[in-house]
């Protein structure tokens, strides 16, 4: 059965990764443990949502962090504004 895992499963991946593990190993300790979860298309489709939010939300971040750098920068060095 693959697997999408939810953290770090020793000998097997680490969050975020689809792993193929046997069925019973899957059903008596990854899923009831939380763990991991089917590999469904829901929820390979939810996995897929949260990695382009992650994307999204990093590029935000560094845009905004920039925005606020240029200002700082240009309240520093008024002096090489043009009037």
């Amino acid at each position: 059965m693959k697997v999408i895992l939810l953290q770090d499963v020793k000998a097997h991946g680490k969050k975020g990764q689809i792993v193929e593990v046997s069925d019973g190993y899957a059903r008596n300790f990854i899923i009831p443990k939380k763990l991991g979860v089917e590999a469904t298309s829901k929820n390979l489709n939810d996995l897929k949502l949260q990695r382009l939010f992650v994307v999204w939300t990093e590029k935000l971040y560094r845009k905004q962090m920039m925005k606020k750098w240029l200002r700082n920068f240009w309240k520093q060095h008024r002096h090489l504004q043009k009037n």
